[in-house]
């Protein structure tokens, strides 16, 4: 399999140069606390890590130019996924263990707790959805470490996404892709080079 991440020139210009990308500056328990939840950046609809598609560059490019100018598609290389490191949300099994603890009320209200402080603290950009949806990944990633259990990526089923309808994007409900994030690129990644869609040609 391959991986492909989306992203402005002048960001590739220096994961490359470097080889690696910018680690985030997150515990994964720092959403969990008031006090460090103000120090560290909404998550995606994933949760936390390096955003990436699998064996679809043009996916990481349509991603790309939602925010940038100039978009640019890296392929990353991984060392060996550890199968017990990945939580597998294309899996029935994963999918049922996601939506039991997501349907908890108390971790709903956890959910909605720290979704409210987001939103309180203007930092909600994206769909609420998806919003919504990475803090309650990371409430189950950390749920799973307690029982451990460490995550270093997730995989996903990507959807066809209709226009705004005022709320944000509409969901289709039909897969296009594949997103896998990488929880932990400083380990995890071993080569980033730039892709070139004349090898498609």
């Amino acid at each position: 399999m391959r991986y492909y991440h989306g992203t402005a020139n002048i960001n590739a210009y220096k994961i490359i140069k470097n080889q690696r990308f910018k680690n985030p500056s997150y515990n994964v328990d720092a959403i969990l606390w008031e006090g460090t939840r103000q120090k560290i950046k909404v998550p995606g609809s994933l949760g936390y890590g390096i955003y990436t598609f699998i064996d679809n560059p043009n996916l990481a490019l349509e991603f790309a130019r939602k925010e940038n100018e100039e978009p640019v598609v890296l392929e990353v290389s991984l060392k060996n996924i550890n199968k017990t490191n990945l939580l597998d949300l294309t899996k029935k099994e994963h999918i049922n263990q996601f939506q039991k603890f997501a349907s908890y009320g108390k971790k709903a209200e956890k959910a909605q707790e720290i979704f409210n402080a987001f939103k309180d603290q203007h930092k909600i950009i994206g769909t609420s959805q998806d919003v919504y949806a990475g803090i309650m990944t990371e409430l189950f990633i950390a749920f799973l470490k307690k029982e451990k259990f460490i995550v270093r990526y997730v995989k996903k089923h990507t959807e066809t996404l209709l226009p705004p309808n005022g709320n944000g994007y509409q969901r289709l409900g039909l897969f296009n892709g594949t997103e896998f994030t990488i929880r932990y690129p400083d380990v995890d990644v071993t080569e980033i080079k730039k892709y070139s869609f004349k090898e498609e040609a």
